[in-house]
């Protein structure tokens, strides 16, 4: 059915202009969740689209963090007598992260482990020209087209109904014109700072001029001089650790060298890195470094702490 052309906020009118400047993917994620929570009819018809028949919704979570990084949406329902959480990536147009997608499986079989369901599945929401710009060996088991959802609020002829069609339309224009990051002028100086930091008072560490940063910039990447060219720091502000990575090696390797870890050390894997981690006090992007003395310090005690081990390898 066609939209009226009254009904599209893209519509401008003779006051203010569009209703909304752009779609970003928290505004998808929040609608999505309401759906989840408001209704049944969606409820079922998305887990049918993942394979999960008969489904009864048993809570939906957004942005769930652990130490692998986060969960855009986890929806949890019965099904069976089993209770299965669907874990759900949600894109636009921009570009994934390292091991994205393993690291969802990571979580889940944490998740799962725990006790917070029986079984999961693990997929991706996006419009169908980011799907088709996916590797073939992605781990996503599903993939949920934008437009198949345009599809499902278009079966209803209201209001509300229409409003997130026209929202999820706009979600898949936006796509095929490409990712356009938004420059956050506090984030960006926040690693501008950090960068300047380091050039002044740590000469034994090297890291790369930030470009502009996006509001979720907030992991920061720097290695030690002289590091072997797959290893390095990740200093991951939304999970307040301090990692150093091998990439291409695995957990077992890093303990058969130590052999027992120090207390305040622990050993993950994140996907195809084996990192050492020690936990740190949050810093946070979104306000001036300089106002963050003691965590900006404990953060670099951190540093120091784990740099010994880049040697750890070739010694073991």
């Amino acid at each position: 059915m066609a939209l009226d052309k009254r009904d599209c906020w893209l519509t401008n009118d003779n006051s203010f202009g569009a209703y909304l400047a752009n779609v970003q993917e928290r505004d998808i994620d929040l609608l999505l969740m309401e759906e989840f929570h408001v209704s049944r009819d969606f409820v079922s018809w998305f887990c049918n689209a993942v394979g999960i028949e008969q489904a009864k919704f048993d809570g939906a979570w957004h942005s769930v963090t652990d130490a692998d990084g986060e969960t855009d949406l986890l929806l949890r329902v019965v099904s069976g007598g089993e209770r299965v959480g669907i874990l759900i990536e949600n894109k636009i147009s921009a570009p994934e992260q390292d091991q994205q997608d393993e690291r969802y499986h990571l979580r889940a079989t944490r998740a799962q482990n725990a006790g917070r369901f029986d079984r999961f599945v693990v997929c991706i929401c996006a419009p169908k020209s980011y799907l088709d710009g996916l590797i073939e060996s992605s781990s996503y088991e599903f993939r949920i087209t934008y437009e198949s959802i345009v599809e499902w609020f278009a079966r209803s002829d209201d209001d509300r109904s229409r409003w997130r069609r026209t929202i999820m339309d706009e979600a898949v224009a936006q796509s095929r014109r490409g990712y356009r990051m938004i420059v956050n002028e506090t984030v960006s100086r926040f690693h501008q700072d950090f960068f300047n930091y380091i050039q002044l008072r740590h000469p034994e560490l090297t890291m790369r001029r930030p470009t502009p940063k996006g509001n979720k910039s907030n992991w920061i990447l720097f290695k030690g001089l002289g590091f072997p060219k797959n290893i390095g720091f990740h200093i991951k502000m939304d999970q307040q650790t301090v990692e150093l990575g091998f990439n291409g090696r695995l957990v077992s390797d890093l303990r058969n060298a130590i052999g027992e870890l120090p207390a305040d050390v622990r050993a993950v894997q994140k996907g195809g890195t084996a990192a050492l981690s020690i936990s740190t006090p949050f810093l946070d992007r979104t306000k001036p470094l300089h106002e963050q003395e003691g965590a900006l310090l404990a953060v670099m005690a951190a540093v120091e702490r784990l740099r010994p081990f880049s040697r750890l390898l070739e010694q073991g």
